[in-house]
C-alpha cells in the first residue's frame, strides 16, 4: 500500500511537471515576428533606447495613436482606415510591446513614454499634432499634453488609466502573475494562448466580437523576444502621482469610455471631465475597455466629428 501511494504521488508530480513543460512557450525571434507582422506602412526608428516600430499612413494633420498595456498599434486598425482619409496617422508600438520590444534601459515609466512621444515628434519634424491614447496610452497622452501644451492640437482619451491604480488588474491572470513574487518569473516561460484569450475577453464588453486572429496576434506579440520581461517590468513600475497634471491640459479633449469596462471603471471618467477644462465625454453601451476595437465605426466617427469641430466644450 505504501509503495502504491508513493507511485501515486510520483505520478502526480510527473503529471504536474509534464503539464508545466507542455505550457512552456519559447520566445519568437524579433526578425521572425517582424517579417510576419510588418506592412508597407511600417517604419523603424532608433529612439528612447529602442528600435521603435510605427506605421505612417495617410496625409493631412498628424494624429499620434498610443495603445495600452500588453496591446500594440494594431488596436487602432479600425480607426486608421477612416482617419487616414483625412489625417496623417502615426501609430506606435510602445517600447516593451508589439514589434518594438524591450528597450535598452528597461525603463517603462509614464515619464519615459511621455518623453519618447516628444522625441518622436522632434525626429519626424512634427511641430504640432492631435494625440489619442487608450488605457496606458491615454495616461501617457494626458501627461504629454500637460507637459507640452504647445505641441498638442486636440486630445482624445479612451478609457485612460491614472485615477485608479494602473497596476491593480486583479481580474486579469497575466497582470496578477506579473506582480506576484516568484510566480512572475514563470510568466517569462509559461504563457499559453488560453491565458491571452481569457485576458482579451475581459476587455471586451461582448467577447463574441473577439476573433481568433486577434488572439493569435496578441499571443505572438507577447512571445516576441523580450516582451514578456518588459511586461513584468512595466507591471511592477510605480509611477508618480500625476493627476494634478489634468488641470494643466490646455487642448480641447474628448473622453471616450465603454460603459461595460471591467478594467477601468467608467466612473473614473468624471475625474477627467472635472479636471480638464475643455473636455467632453462620450460613453458606449455594452462596450468594454477598448471601445475603439469593439465598436470601431461608432467611436471613430465621434473622434472625427470632434477633430473637425471648431470649438470644444468650455467650462
Amino acid at each position: 500500500m505504501r509503495l502504491s501511494k508513493k507511485y501515486v504521488a510520483l505520478a502526480a508530480v510527473l503529471a504536474l511537471v509534464a503539464a508545466t513543460a507542455f505550457q512552456i512557450r519559447k520566445d519568437i525571434p524579433a526578425e521572425e515576428i517582424k517579417e510576419k507582422y510588418t506592412t508597407p506602412a511600417s517604419r523603424f526608428i532608433s529612439i528612447g533606447g529602442a528600435n521603435l516600430h510605427y506605421r505612417d499612413e495617410g496625409q493631412g494633420t498628424p494624429i499620434i495613436l498610443l495603445h495600452g498595456t500588453a496591446a500594440s498599434l494594431n488596436t487602432w486598425d479600425g480607426w486608421t482606415a477612416e482617419l487616414s482619409k483625412t489625417h496623417r496617422v502615426l501609430r506606435l508600438d510602445l517600447p516593451g510591446f508589439g514589434l518594438t520590444g524591450r528597450n535598452s534601459t528597461d525603463t517603462y515609466t509614464i515619464a519615459y513614454y511621455s518623453n519618447l512621444v516628444l522625441n518622436f515628434l522632434n525626429q519626424l519634424g512634427i511641430d504640432k499634432a492631435h494625440i489619442a491614447g487608450s488605457s496606458l496610452g491615454g495616461q501617457i497622452a494626458f501627461d504629454f499634453a500637460a507637459n507640452h501644451p504647445e505641441r498638442v492640437q486636440k486630445l482624445i482619451l479612451v478609457s485612460p488609466t491614472g485615477v485608479t491604480n494602473a497596476n491593480d488588474k486583479s481580474i486579469s491572470l497575466p497582470f496578477m502573475m506579473a506582480q506576484t513574487p516568484l510566480v512572475k518569473e514563470s510568466l517569462k516561460y509559461i504563457t499559453p494562448r488560453f491565458i491571452v484569450e481569457k485576458s482579451l475577453k475581459e476587455v471586451y464588453g461582448d467577447d463574441k466580437r473577439l476573433t481568433d486572429e486577434a488572439i493569435t496576434l496578441s499571443h505572438d506579440l507577447l512571445l516576441r523576444e523580450g516582451n514578456r520581461e518588459a511586461f513584468i517590468l512595466r507591471m511592477n513600475t510605480v509611477d508618480d502621482d500625476h493627476l494634478h497634471k489634468l488641470a494643466q491640459v490646455q487642448a480641447p479633449t474628448l473622453i471616450l469610455w465603454g460603459e461595460a469596462d471591467a478594467w477601468v471603471p467608467v466612473t473614473d471618467a468624471q475625474r477627467f471631465l472635472q479636471d480638464i477644462r475643455r473636455s467632453q465625454l462620450k460613453t458606449y453601451a455594452g462596450a468594454g475597455h477598448i471601445p475603439m476595437e469593439e465598436q470601431p465605426q461608432e467611436t471613430v466617427q465621434d473622434a472625427l466629428a470632434f477633430l473637425r469641430s471648431e470649438l470644444a466644450v468650455s467650462k
